[in-house]
């Protein structure tokens, strides 16, 4: 595996993605170049909307993708990891809501995309969370990830800085829980 994540696949479970994002387009791991793209085992929709493609109606997964594997090659990389290959599924509605049992069937897709878990990618990113560090609704789903050998980044929040203020799913000992920085690098005032 390289530096720069090459033969690393990422999945975000989030609002979606939209998979011709010029910096994301040639990333997706259903994207060929030639032939179409091939969305199954690639692209999951929890929600039940109508997307036969990834889509991202909030614009949210989108740029958390960006922030994982943004490359548009000509000198446009923004991702920490631009060699690496996407996956997503879409978890929260266009109008961004969510429901557990949508969170629990993105999590059992992500295992096995299509039934098959040699499709499952090695990193899930998941920009979402709760406040209630002591929420373990979806400790036994990270458990299950961990297991399968896919290692689960979560939001640390929003509600910090400070002592006790990670979020659950991040902070779970199971999962690498990601602050933000600010422009200094320092820990964020929202962090």
């Amino acid at each position: 595996l390289g530096l720069d994540g090459t033969g690393v696949v990422v999945a975000n479970m989030d609002t979606g993605v939209d998979w011709r994002h010029p910096a994301l387009v040639t990333k997706y791991r259903g994207y060929s170049g030639h032939a179409p793209a091939v969305h199954y085992g690639n692209w999951h929709v929890s929600t039940g909307e109508p997307y036969l493609y990834p889509g991202d109606g909030d614009g949210h997964g989108t740029h958390t993708m960006g922030t994982m594997v943004g490359d548009d090659g000509a000198g446009g990389r923004v991702g920490v990891a631009p060699g690496a290959q996407w996956i997503a599924v879409k978890l929260f509605a266009n109008d961004g809501y969510t429901y557990e049992s949508w969170i629990h069937d993105a999590f059992q897709w992500v295992m096995a995309p299509e039934g098959d878990p040699a499709l499952a990618p090695d990193v899930v990113n998941n920009s979402w969370g709760n406040d209630a560090g002591s929420d373990t609704r979806f400790r036994n789903d990270v458990k299950a990830l961990r297991a399968a050998g896919i290692l689960p980044v979560f939001s640390a929040g929003n509600r910090g800085p400070g002592q006790g203020t990670i979020g659950s799913p991040g902070s779970y000992t199971e999962v690498l829980a990601v602050g933000a920085l600010d422009q200094e690098g320092a820990v964020a005032s929202f962090s």
